[in-house]
């Protein structure tokens, strides 16, 4: 084998080593901490407005994702990992807003069937002093 072949394969040899360094730093991306964070967060604030009653299934997408995320982290699939973060977390702030939206509803409901009962018991008491005109009634 003469030098000139040796340098050639050496060469080549250092070219695959770059080749094989720089698609594996591609490849590796970075765990995605801060958005694995708030997904658990929106999560967390989702089951405090109590959204597994009032918003089963927008809950039960983001828990569902949760576990995949959890697999993928484990697989260190980090993209994966990274896009499943980001569903989770707009899934629960999700649920989160439409179970806070159900229960203030209800609320409401509960007022103005409240306001109501109390007209009646006014236009019904003479003690009150209130008489309305007959066709208000």
């Amino acid at each position: 084998m003469t030098i000139e072949r040796v340098f050639s394969h050496a060469r080549v040899s250092a070219c695959l080593l770059i080749v094989a360094g720089a698609l594996s730093a591609c490849a590796s991306a970075p765990v995605p901490e801060q958005q694995i964070t708030l997904s658990r967060d929106a999560v967390s604030r989702a089951v405090s407005a109590e959204a597994t009653q009032y918003a089963p299934l927008e809950m039960k997408a983001a828990q569902d994702k949760m576990f995949l995320m959890e697999r993928a982290m484990g697989e260190r699939d980090y993209v994966q990992v990274r896009t499943l973060a980001e569903q989770i977390e707009a899934d629960a702030n999700l649920a989160e807003r439409k179970a806070r939206a159900v229960k203030w509803q209800k609320q409401l409901v509960d007022a103005r069937s409240g306001i109501q009962v109390l007209k009646q018991e006014m236009l019904q008491d003479p003690a009150t002093g209130f008489n309305p005109p007959a066709s208000a009634q």
